[in-house]
C-alpha cells in the first residue's frame, strides 16, 4: 500500500487539529479535504476560463456602470500630465 509521510510541522498540526475537532482519523480528514477541493476545482483549462469569465460577468453585473465607465488614470495624472 502507498504512505504519505507529512514532515510539514503546520499540515501535521492542521490535519490532527481537524481530527480531533471531528472524531475522525487523519486519514479520513485528508482525504475528505481533498475530494471537497476536487470538486470545487474545475478539470480543464476550458472550465477554469468559462468559472473565471462567469466571475468576471456577476462582478460587471453588480458593479455601478458610472464606476466602470471612469477613465481608471484620472487619478493618477494631474491636467498637465504629470503623475498626482
Amino acid at each position: 500500500m502507498p504512505t504519505l509521510n507529512i514532515k510539514n510541522e503546520e499540515a501535521y498540526r492542521l490535519i490532527k487539529e481537524l481530527a480531533d475537532r471531528e472524531g475522525k482519523s487523519m486519514t479520513a480528514v485528508v482525504i475528505e479535504a481533498v475530494r471537497e477541493k476536487l470538486e470545487r476545482e474545475p478539470e480543464t483549462d476550458e472550465e477554469r476560463i468559462q468559472y473565471w469569465l462567469n466571475v468576471g460577468r456577476e462582478l460587471r453585473a453588480n458593479t455601478d456602470p458610472e464606476w466602470l465607465a471612469r477613465d481608471p488614470t484620472e487619478d493618477l495624472y494631474d491636467d498637465m500630465g504629470l503623475p498626482k
